[in-house]
């Protein structure tokens, strides 16, 4: 699966939201289909995001923050990001791998 057009396709028809803060926030509010972290994102966030919410599932693609970041098409590194509707993209095939 290419990560990166994905998740364009997903910004363009769906609604994803960036950050580990908005993550939490969407998980907490119920919104949160799936959450997709990346390679460097530091363990703790994983590990408590995963036990307080055990509904969402947790996948962790292998490119770092920069890489996300850039295949997002944002000029920042992005460590974490919720797809709260994922469009027209097969973004939600994704399973837990965390």
């Amino acid at each position: 699966m290419d990560i990166a057009r994905h998740l364009k396709q997903g910004m363009s028809t769906g609604r994803i939201v960036f950050g580990q803060r908005q993550t939490r926030s969407a998980c907490a509010n119920g919104d949160a289909r799936l959450v997709v972290v990346a390679a460097n994102c530091p363990p703790d966030y994983i590990t408590t995001l995963s036990e307080s919410h055990p509904d969402v599932p947790v996948h962790q693609v292998p490119l770092v923050n920069g890489q996300l970041g850039a295949a997002c098409a944002k000029p920042f590194p992005v460590s974490a990001l919720c797809i709260i509707d994922p469009g027209q993209s097969d973004l939600l095939s994704l399973s837990s791998n965390v």
